[in-house]
């Protein structure tokens, strides 16, 4: 009986699976695991100066629980630390196949671009939410092992003109994240990822390489991140990320490296620009992916 024979399920799991494969490679882990060293270190150092970190200008103490640490990692994976690895891992999964001509081959086996991006963009998604994870519960047991280790003190206020060093107020209450604000920062983190990926693509499908996916990718955001200062934040993509995830102000230049602009307290517009955002630069990708010049017909 003639027709078009149906793909079986299985292809298009173990396809899956394959994508996720390709990610298991030396850049991609070590990029990940030096991430997750950077955010363990930058916590470590916050706990032993003493100094402030998250909402409201609460203590690092916030930490020792699990919600708040997930919540943290997930900020770290939505800045500029997730930038940096969303462009090492689609140049080394997009960029070096389109650089040594595999990608191609992929096109003559299956022509659905839409489902081979799809799996590229699903793989580094699931490769985010795996860090995420995992990032904050090794924040979570190390801020509890330096809760025993090393005590918050009180900060102690230069002596002046008394003999005795006055000790300070007490600092604002912990205000410590529930399950539901983790689970809210993670799923805006993906959608921040989401934007990173996309644009790391379009990198990828225009320079077709690695070290321009890397350039391309995460040079743009680097480039305008001072313009935030100026009258032109509320249409960058650093400032909805900042709406969307209600970064503190106070803490993200020192710890996450992104920008000293506050967010807006309208967080669903922010959310909504980066949606629209992320859509567009998918699509980008998309369209720039398909124009495959070695499957063209010659002259």
């Amino acid at each position: 009986m003639a027709g078009t024979r149906r793909r079986p399920a299985r292809g298009e799991g173990t396809a899956w699976a394959g994508e996720l494969r390709t990610l298991w490679t030396a850049p991609v882990w070590g990029a990940t695991a030096a991430a997750m060293v950077v955010v363990l270190a930058l916590a470590a150092r916050l706990w032993i100066a003493g100094a402030s970190y998250g909402v409201v200008d609460p203590s690092v103490s916030a930490l020792t629980s699990l919600p708040a640490a997930l919540r943290a990692a997930a900020w770290q994976f939505a800045t500029l630390l997730g930038l940096v690895l969303t462009g090492v891992v689609v140049a080394t999964s997009l960029g070096q196949t389109l650089e040594g001509g595999t990608w191609s081959a992929l096109r003559l086996f299956e022509n659905r671009v839409g489902v081979l991006w799809a799996r590229k963009v699903g793989a580094a998604l699931a490769l985010s939410l795996a860090a995420q994870i995992v990032t904050g519960v090794l924040l979570w047991l190390a801020t509890s092992a330096l809760a025993r280790l090393w005590p918050v003190r009180p900060r102690v206020v230069a002596p002046g003109f008394a003999a005795v060093p006055v000790h300070a107020p007490p600092p604002v209450p912990v205000e410590s994240a529930t399950w539901g604000q983790a689970v809210g920062a993670i799923a805006g983190a993906l959608l921040v990822q989401l934007l990173f990926v996309s644009l790391a693509g379009c990198a990828a499908a225009l320079m077709r390489s690695v070290i321009g996916t890397i350039a391309l990718g995460v040079g743009p955001l680097l480039v305008t991140a001072p313009l935030v200062l100026l009258p032109t934040a509320p249409f960058l993509p650093h400032r909805w990320i900042a709406d969307l995830l209600n970064l503190p102000a106070e803490a993200q230049y020192q710890l996450y490296l992104w920008n000293q602009a506050p967010p807006d307290p309208a967080r669903l517009t922010g959310g909504l620009a980066l949606a629209g955002g992320a859509a567009l630069a998918a699509v980008a990708a998309w369209a720039a992916l398909r124009s495959e010049r070695a499957l063209r017909p010659v002259d």
